[in-house]
Formats: C-alpha cells, sequence, structure tokens
C-alpha cells in the first residue's frame, strides 16, 4: 500500500529531479483533449484504492486526498475553453494552495461557472497576484460570483446615496495585493483562510471610500470596537421618525459629520473595518423595544468579537448577518462556530474531506465517509445535513429517519436552532404516524426549552403553529394559539414577539375579513406588551391599529 502511495504522489505533486526540473499529472497530459478521460480513469483508481483504505488515513495533506481534489478541478474544465483559457486552467491547477482552497470552499449555491471565469481572467491579467495571494482569489471569485443584493447594505438608505459600483475582481485583487506588499492594512491577509477573507471583500464600496477609511479611521485591531460609538447618536433624528438616511450622499466622511442612528453606526464601523483589512460583519436583531443593528469583527486571527455596539439591556436573542458568498443569513450556531475558530482545526478539515468525497461518491458508499466526518469532527453540520438530505432522497422509512433526527437533536442540543430544527423534524414524522401524545409532548418542549434566553426560537414554534390553523381556517383555535403565546412570552420578547406574532396575526385577520378578532388581538397585545410609543414597536403598533381602524369604516 506504501508503494502505491508512494507512485500516487510520485503523479500528483511537485517532484525535483537531478537537473531541478518539475514532474507533474499536469506535464505527463499536456493535451487539453486528453483531460477528461484522463479524469475519468483518475476517478476509477481513486474509489478503488479508497475502498480499502482507512476512513482515518484520509487527510488533506496525503496523496490521495490531493488526488481526489485534482479529480474535482478536471471536472471543471470544458472543452469550450480557448487555448489561453486551458493555458490558465492548468496553472491555476498547478497552484495546490489556490485548488485545495477552491473546492474546499466551494459551495452548493455557487455559480462555479462565474466562480471559476473571475479565477481564469485573474490568472490571465494578474498571475503574481493569484500566486502571491492565491486565498484572497479564491474569496474574491466566490463572493463575486453573483451580484451584491439590491438593497445593499440595508434597507434604511437609498441605493443611488452610497459610493458604489461594479466591481472588478481582477482590479480588486491587484489594489489589495499592492495595499498588503505596501503594509497599509491593520493585519496581514496572509493570515486568514478564505472563509475569512470573505467578510473583508464583501462590498462594492468605491476605492476611494475605502482610502478615506484607512487615512481617517485611527482606531487599533484590538480596540475598533469603540468605532460603533464613534459616531454620535442622531437622537432628534430617531425621535422625527427619520430611518432612512436623509441626506443625499452615504459617505463615511458624512456619516462621521452628521451622525446617525444604529444602522449608520454599524455600517460605519464595519465597512471602515474591512478597508483596514479587518473580516467584519453587520449584525441585526429584535429587541425589547424593536430592531436594533451592530457588527461584529476578528480581532484575531480565527476569533470573533461580535457583540460590538449591541445593547445588553435590550434582551437580543441573537443577531442575524448575511454570508456574502450565498447571500443568505448565517445561523447563530454558524456563528458560534465561527466565533470559535473551529474552521481553523485539522479535524474540521478533515471532516470537510470526508463529507465532500461522500458527496461525490453519492448513496449507500456515502454512508461509511460521513460516518467517518463526523467520528472526527462529531458536530461538522455539513456531515449531518449531507445525511439528511441522502435519507430524504432515497425516502427513508420512518424509523430509520426517527433514529437520525434523535441523534441530531441529542448531538446538538446546546445549539438552540438546530436543535428545534430537529425536533420539528421528529414533529413532523408524529404527526404523520398519527402519535398525538408524542405532536403536544414535543410542541410543548419546544415551548419550555426556549422561553428564556432564546424566546425567538419559541416565538417561531408557536406562531408556525398559529399559522398552520389559519390556513385551515380554524380562527378560534389560531386566536387560542395566538393568545396564549402573548401570555407565554410577555415582558421579554419585545420585537420578536410583535414582528413574529402579532403583526402576523392581525394581518391575517384582517385579509380574512376578522376585523373585530384583529382589534381585539391588538388591544390584548397593547396590554401585555405595554410598548412605549417613541420605540420601533410601539410606533408600529400605533400603524396596525390605524389599519385595523380603516377596515372597520370601511365595513370589513
Amino acid at each position: 500500500m506504501i508503494k502505491i502511495f508512494f507512485f500516487i504522489g510520485v503523479l500528483l505533486h511537485l517532484v525535483q529531479n537531478n537537473s531541478g526540473a518539475e514532474i507533474s499529472w499536469w506535464e505527463a497530459h499536456p493535451d487539453p483533449t486528453q483531460w477528461e478521460q484522463a479524469r475519468s480513469e483518475l476517478g476509477e483508481r481513486l474509489i478503488a484504492q479508497l475502498k480499502t483504505t482507512r476512513e482515518n488515513d484520509f487527510k488533506p495533506e496525503n496523496p490521495e486526498a490531493s488526488e481526489f481534489r485534482l479529480w474535482q478541478w478536471l471536472g471543471l474544465w470544458s472543452p469550450e475553453f480557448t487555448e489561453k483559457e486551458n493555458t490558465d486552467f492548468r496553472s491555476l491547477g498547478e497552484n495546490i494552495e489556490l485548488r485545495r482552497a477552491f473546492l474546499e470552499n466551494l459551495s452548493s449555491d455557487d455559480n462555479v461557472k462565474n466562480a471559476l471565469r473571475i479565477l481564469l481572467s485573474m490568472q490571465a491579467k494578474a498571475p503574481a497576484a493569484v500566486q502571491e495571494l492565491p486565498r484572497l482569489a479564491v474569496a474574491l471569485s466566490l463572493v463575486l460570483d453573483q451580484p451584491f443584493p439590491k438593497r445593499w447594505p440595508h434597507r434604511q438608505v437609498t441605493p443611488s446615496a452610497v459610493p458604489s459600483e461594479v466591481v472588478d475582481p481582477v482590479q480588486r485583487l491587484q489594489s489589495m495585493a499592492e495595499l498588503q506588499r505596501g503594509r497599509r492594512y491593520a493585519t496581514d491577509l496572509r493570515d486568514f483562510r478564505v472563509s475569512e477573507l470573505k467578510f473583508i471583500i464583501d462590498h462594492p464600496l468605491v476605492e476611494s471610500e475605502m482610502d478615506w477609511a484607512r487615512k481617517n479611521v485611527t482606531a487599533s485591531r484590538s480596540g475598533f470596537s469603540k468605532v460603533f460609538s464613534s459616531i454620535r447618536y442622531d437622537i432628534p433624528r430617531f425621535k422625527l421618525n427619520l430611518l432612512v438616511w436623509p441626506y443625499p450622499k452615504y459617505t463615511f466622511a458624512e456619516i462621521r459629520s452628521k451622525g446617525g442612528i444604529c444602522v449608520d453606526q454599524a455600517y460605519f464601523a464595519a465597512n471602515t473595518g474591512k478597508a483596514k483589512g479587518l473580516p467584519t460583519l453587520y449584525f441585526s436583531g429584535q429587541g425589547d423595544d424593536g430592531g436594533h443593528a451592530w457588527f461584529g469583527y476578528m480581532d484575531s486571527p480565527g476569533h470573533w468579537e461580535t457583540d460590538c455596539g449591541r445593547y445588553e439591556s435590550q434582551n437580543y436573542p441573537v443577531g442575524n448577518a448575511m454570508d456574502p458568498q450565498t447571500w443568505k443569513p448565517i445561523s447563530d450556531t454558524e456563528l458560534v462556530f465561527l466565533a470559535k475558530g473551529r474552521e481553523r482545526s485539522d479535524g474540521y478539515q478533515q471532516a470537510a474531506l470526508l463529507t465532500d468525497f461522500a458527496r461525490t461518491l453519492g448513496r449507500p458508499e456515502s454512508k461509511r465517509w460521513l460516518d467517518a466526518a463526523r467520528k472526527v469532527q462529531p458536530e461538522f453540520l455539513p456531515a449531518w445535513n449531507l445525511q439528511a438530505e441522502i435519507l430524504a432522497d432515497s425516502h427513508a422509512s420512518p424509523q430509520v429517519q426517527q433514529e437520525f433526527w434523535t441523534a441530531y437533536t441529542s448531538r446538538f442540543s446546546n445549539y438552540p436552532d438546530l436543535k428545534v430544527g430537529g425536533q420539528n423534524m421528529l414533529l413532523e414524522l408524529a404527526k404523520e404516524r398519527g402519535d398525538a401524545l408524542q405532536v403536544k409532548s414535543l410542541s410543548q418542549e419546544i415551548l419550555v426549552q426556549n422561553r428564556t434566553r432564546r424566546f425567538d426560537l419559541g416565538i417561531g414554534s408557536a406562531a408556525g403553529d398559529m399559522v398552520e390553523k389559519i390556513a385551515a381556517g380554524k380562527w378560534s383555535e389560531a386566536e387560542a394559539a395566538y393568545r396564549k403565546a402573548l401570555r407565554d412570552f410577555k415582558g421579554q420578547a419585545g420585537g420578536n414577539l410583535y414582528y413574529g406574532l402579532v403583526e402576523p396575526f392581525v394581518e391575517a385577520a384582517l385579509a380574512d375579513g376578522q376585523v373585530a378578532m384583529a382589534k381585539s388581538a391588538l388591544v390584548e397585545a397593547k396590554r401585555l406588551l405595554k410598548p412605549t410609543e417613541d420605540s420601533l414597536v410601539g410606533r408600529s403598533l400605533l400603524e396596525l391599529e390605524a389599519k385595523t381602524v380603516f377596515e372597520k369604516k370601511r365595513g370589513n
């Protein structure tokens, strides 16, 4: 077996001979028209080898892992590539660090063709920068493979006021490489992984704006949390309910000059941090008085500070942030994993490799490798998610699914959002088999365990039950569920309770002509929530009251 692996290593890795020349797989296969067939042969040999390999021996730094990543990379090749693109594709493939980083971080939500085109363009126009900062090149390709959200950076500013542009990935790479060489950043970009770099480059701001930040924001890395409060809070603007930026330009200089509310403070801090080479996150959440925004940043390699500008007295159960690679919300559990720097561990890297290989094999062979991934890293979520997908696609028996989701719920018992996800799957299985006692037990369990710190999950579960009853036209039962949730979470849920339960119920009641019920529901909400008129929740409630009065006058 050792001899076989040595032979593979000779083919795959760069091995120096006496004359200093390099022998590689690519030199053995110089003709692009042969790559597709060669890939097929490579895959067959790899699968045959790994059938007799111990799962724990399949590690990212081993020759067979490099062979697997090479096989994956060759799968991205297109016969439609030009001669120049073939040359650049090979150069990228020979860059072991870049190839591994790209394939390890590729998501099913990525536009793979666009991401690869970006890398090919970088290799063609800025090969030195790609060689110097391969992980940065990968991060740019995976973030810029799709456009930024139309309402970036948030909904409380007119997009035309933001000094943004369509990002040229090559120009961005060259600019950042130059800043890195000139030591213009507060960090060394080479210290970061792709999963961290994407939180530096996830903005479409013009370079002059970022240059202003580098010159005028002087906070140190260790004290960067203070940048949030360095922006004066505009109390008169808040009292006037001017929640959208009221000025023509949304520049860092204007924000510093005029002050702002929490969204502006968080925007300023997060994006000036990116200008200085800091990975940053923009958070939003619901507290007792309504919505709030704050930010987080990486204060040392692999360690996140996620509560900068978050007000403890406002009782925010969780902060919501976006993953710039997919522009989907990052779950709070993922944020916990980010904060712990878990992606930097050897176990995490091996679990990712094993899971990728399992995904390639498909069922039933995948189970062996997914079990190995979970053994190496028991809380490696992608392995659990892939197993769940396979069970669903294969229409696994209810018993098998029950066993899986019970194990899932147990494993992630310390992560409320994941635990509730598993419990909800068990709840659906109980409903399918008509087990009313188990349905009641699980529903109550979800409610009780999330009544305090993670009340947003309890509210979500209660709201889901309420919505099911509304959809079935069972308004009296829906109203009972609504009032019970109000009582269960009164005094601690504020914005989550109002926007997650009260507003949906009242809006649905009005839409169905249940005006009296809507009015009664609002009265009860006002009595239990006791919002002040100058809070966001209080203002929203007054607007909903006015709408209810209007519908009543219309005779609905």
